[in-house]
């Protein structure tokens, strides 16, 4: 599988109603079902903004959290329920850039919920928690315990 850029929400709201709200704020279709998907991913599609080409979305439960993790299997994304998937085929800076984009509008557009934004699931990008704002970690910092001091402050508890 090529790479994504993942979006993590930490919200009480299902994943069907995120997937809704990411719909409308971004004005996105519905990727018809495909066989074996499960009844709570949603795939979606739209055009996008920098690069001529489509941008694809899969919102769906974090299935990569641990509820109680031991301390050297703790994750930045531990506790963040709803995953977005973000890709452009494969076009790696372009699908960066255009992940960023969709990540600053979700602050802009939802500034209750706390989100991460990572490179496939190993390299933290960014966070945003309400009331504090965005930050920007190192290129090199990994979701995994071991950069835990780099990112612990700008995850959701």
């Amino acid at each position: 599988m090529a790479d994504r850029e993942i979006l993590f929400l930490k919200t009480a709201a299902s994943v069907e109603d995120e997937a809704k709200l990411l719909r409308e704020m971004l004005e996105l279709e519905p990727i018809p079902n495909q066989a074996g998907a499960a009844d709570d991913e949603f795939g979606l599609r739209g055009p996008a903004r920098t690069v001529d080409g489509t941008l694809g979305f899969e919102v769906r439960p974090n299935s990569y959290s641990e509820v109680d993790p031991d301390p050297e299997d703790v994750q930045a994304f531990d506790g963040y329920p709803v995953q977005i998937d973000i890709w452009l085929g494969g076009r790696g800076p372009a699908q960066e850039h255009e992940a960023r984009l969709v990540f600053d509008l979700l602050v802009e557009g939802r500034p209750d919920v706390p989100l991460l934004l990572c490179h496939t699931l190993d390299r933290l990008v960014a966070a945003y928690l309400p009331g504090r704002g965005v930050h920007e970690f190192p290129p090199d910092t990994s979701v995994d315990a071991p950069h835990a001091d780099r990112w612990q402050d700008w995850v959701a508890k």
